[in-house]
């Protein structure tokens, strides 16, 4: 059991990698956006993840000198894999890319999933149970996330219990879109990032981007909704300081957050 729900997983972890497209319109939006306000630069953000650009992401998020140090980190950890992750990535794309891989891997599933649909409901009602005291005891997440963070797993919740995640369709669906994305991606070996350039593994890392989106709409859930609801107001800026709120829509309700910015070297990025 534990086997074949670890396989799952990976399989919905690749089936994250299915690509969005349309990059001319990505770009005019992101020409529009004026990063030399702190709503602005939060907003360059929203659009980067809109427009599953990880590179732009990075740039919008972090100042220049930490920019710099994450490609100087990638360019001097790339060339070492550990073998045991060398060999778990081949095997999986293995699985991914042969013959018939869609129906072996749903052969494989699929004796799991009616036990997992009689096991859902009570694992939902537990996890939203715990889910609250574990939010609001957590050292690593700060006071005034907390409640926001709750009112969002708690909807999660709420929605995963009326969709009925585990059928034998949208699981298909999901394995098909991690067979096709496997295919796609042109990746056999952990040893092909050692020849990429840190652009050409950013590339890549837009691909996993959409494809989160991808699965996600899979089990109804847009993350471009979304982040298209995503508004700022009452932007008080102070100095090099500016705090935020910011509204979105996620499954069905509206969220409000308070965002903080500062700027450094003359550029806003997020105040973590």
């Amino acid at each position: 059991m534990k086997k074949q729900l670890n396989i799952l997983i990976i399989l919905m972890l690749l089936a994250l990698l299915q690509a969005c497209g349309g990059d001319d319109p990505a770009a005019k939006a992101m020409a529009k956006v004026d990063k030399n306000s702190p709503n602005g630069a939060f907003l360059s953000m929203v659009q980067a993840l809109k427009n599953n650009d990880v590179k732009a992401l990075m740039q919008a998020s972090l100042n220049e000198e930490d920019y710099n140090k994450a490609v100087a980190e990638f360019e001097s950890k790339k060339s070492a894999p550990s073998e045991a992750d060398k060999a778990q990535f081949a095997q999986t794309m293995g699985m991914l890319t042969g013959d018939g891989a869609v129906d072996k891997l749903m052969a494989m599933v699929s004796p799991q999933l009616e036990q997992a649909r009689t096991q859902l409901p009570m694992m939902l009602m537990m996890g939203k149970g715990m889910v609250g005291p574990s939010i609001q005891s957590s050292p690593d997440i700060p006071e005034d996330q907390k409640e926001n963070l709750t009112k969002v797993a708690n909807a999660f919740f709420d929605f995963a219990s009326e969709t009925d995640l585990l059928s034998e369709e949208v699981t298909r669906k999901a394995i098909t879109t991690a067979v096709d994305t496997a295919k796609s991606l042109n990746m056999n070996s952990l040893d092909d990032l050692q020849s990429m350039s840190f652009d050409q593994a950013m590339d890549k890392a837009s691909i996993v981007m959409g494809g989160v989106k991808n699965v996600m709409s899979v089990y109804g859930i847009s993350m471009d909704d979304m982040l298209d609801s995503v508004k700022v107001s009452d932007v008080v800026e102070n100095g090099d300081s500016a705090s935020m709120n910011i509204a979105y829509d996620f499954f069905g309700e509206t969220f409000n957050q308070a965002v903080k910015m500062k700027k450094v070297n003359g550029q806003w990025v997020a105040d973590q």
